[in-house]
């Protein structure tokens, strides 16, 4: 049941880590009317900030995997997983935040998100790949 747990949380982190990086991608004309920024620079301290979190979530993502997945095949259901909380981060948010009308998204955004998401359990495979043993017998790993 703990494993289970442990597999649910990091599947809901897969999940924030996404939503959080498309959420700041579409919200760009938000960001830019409160900071009074140009648009150009908002998408540069974006694109700062993505880079940034998904080398710094990567790093947590590989320990958190490593910790509480030793060995386990079914660590790899966090490849289907992480969906139904991304589902339920993109429903719940616009009932938080509404998007205010005539806010429309680039087909570039569009273009960007979609391939974000298509590539993701990409992502997350070769987390798991990465801190998974080469060997799944404990007494192997203990020695």
């Amino acid at each position: 049941m703990k494993f289970f747990i442990k597999l649910n949380n990091i599947s809901a982190l897969y999940a924030l880590a996404l939503f959080i990086a498309i959420e700041l991608i579409i919200n760009v004309s938000h960001i830019s009317m409160l900071t009074g920024w140009e648009w150009d620079n908002v998408y540069i301290v974006i694109a700062g900030i993505n880079v940034i979190g998904l080398l710094l979530l990567t790093i947590l993502f590989i320990y958190l995997t490593k910790k509480w997945t030793i060995g386990r095949k079914y660590s790899y259901l966090s490849l289907l997983l992480w969906v139904p909380y991304f589902i339920l981060f993109f429903s719940f948010f616009p009932v938080v935040f509404p998007i205010n009308e005539g806010v429309t998204l680039f087909p570039r955004f569009s273009l960007l998100i979609y391939g974000s998401v298509i590539l993701y359990p990409v992502y997350i495979l070769f987390i798991n790949i990465y801190a998974s043993p080469l060997s799944t017998d404990y007494e192997e790993i203990r020695h």
